[in-house]
């Protein structure tokens, strides 16, 4: 077996991609007229959708003589994209494509209905060519997925986009990248989320956050008797997703701990924890307000409320599912 990638054809100024297999007994042509020589029945047994064209192919044909060259199957893909799903179908080291021609591959799996092949082409992506998370190749990348109905690829860019500001006034320059319809399925997307979010943070909050960090003093505690500023910072989660992020606890941790360090005794003015005015061991400890715990809570106990705060997140996201919005071209 021989073949020519398409990086390397582009580069040899070559008018045709081959790819010669021992066996083959049908031709597949792309619309830019690269031939694929491959063994039909490799192809039928992973698409029922090109198996049914090529025994439509060969039907037309009637009985060829031997002598007769080998039957030709049409297709309106590329030769580029025809070559790089041939490479998850035989066994060669299968080629994957730049970001914006992996939803096009994945496309081209799903319309023949190629299972396998796609379960494949989506762990090659998950482990060497992850999608997108900035901003807007997120959003062309979500267009895409949209316009080939690819649901997976459309959830996974959408919870992307959860990091950034989505109101209507942010989208209203987007329209050059996306149509209308896709923009307002996501602007619902993310309202549904924070909607969701909003409602299962609150009794995440009001369960003292499952129990995980409910056992340290603090200068202001909730009702549930967690500190004051993790509810805070759980609430704002609902409104901003982006801040779930371990990151930003931990500047909100460490911003509390240095708001807590310059609270000092009402009586002595000591910034330290007051050990008692002057050197009088009969002078009782004065009150101070520098007793937060917040500083000192175990690493195990961080991870441990981590853990919790992630199943709530993650299992409100899974209450919401993307629509796939199929727009006429």
């Amino acid at each position: 077996m021989s073949t020519v990638s398409p990086e390397a054809a582009s580069t040899t100024g070559e008018s045709h991609i081959l790819l010669d297999y021992p066996g083959a007994d049908i031709i597949l042509c792309s619309r830019d007229s690269h031939h694929f020589r491959v063994p039909k029945n490799s192809i039928i047994n992973n698409s029922p959708v090109l198996g049914e064209l090529i025994r439509r192919t060969l039907d037309s044909l009637g009985n060829p003589n031997v002598d007769v060259p080998l039957p030709v199957v049409p297709l309106p893909e590329s030769g580029e994209i025809l070559c790089y799903l041939l490479t998850f179908i035989f066994p060669v080291v299968p080629v994957m494509p730049s970001n914006g021609e992996t939803i096009e591959l994945l496309s081209v799996a799903q319309k023949y209905k190629m299972e396998t092949v796609l379960i494949h082409i989506r762990g090659s992506i998950a482990r060497q060519n992850p999608l997108p998370t900035r901003l807007e190749p997120a959003l062309r990348t979500y267009a895409l997925a949209q316009k080939y109905g690819l649901r997976p690829e459309a959830l996974q860019t959408a919870r992307t986009i959860l990091k950034y500001s989505m109101t209507i006034q942010d989208l209203d320059n987007k329209l050059g990248i996306m149509p209308g319809a896709y923009l307002y399925e996501l602007w619902k997307y993310h309202e549904r989320v924070r909607t969701i979010l909003a409602s299962d943070l609150k009794e995440f909050r009001e369960s003292g956050a499952r129990g995980t960090i409910t056992s340290f003093r603090c200068t202001e505690l909730t009702s549930s008797q967690i500190p004051r500023w993790l509810d805070r910072y759980i609430e704002s989660l609902a409104k901003s997703p982006k801040l779930f992020d371990s990151a930003e606890f931990n500047i909100a941790m460490a911003r509390h701990i240095k708001n807590e360090a310059t609270l000092c005794c009402s009586q002595c003015g000591d910034i330290a924890a007051c050990r008692g005015c002057g050197d009088d061991p009969d002078l009782p400890y004065h009150e101070t307000h520098v007793w937060c715990e917040c500083e000192s809570i175990p690493s195990q106990i961080i991870r441990d409320f981590w853990q919790a705060l992630e199943s709530v997140v993650h299992g409100s996201l899974e209450k919401v599912r993307v629509i796939v919005v199929f727009v006429s071209s």
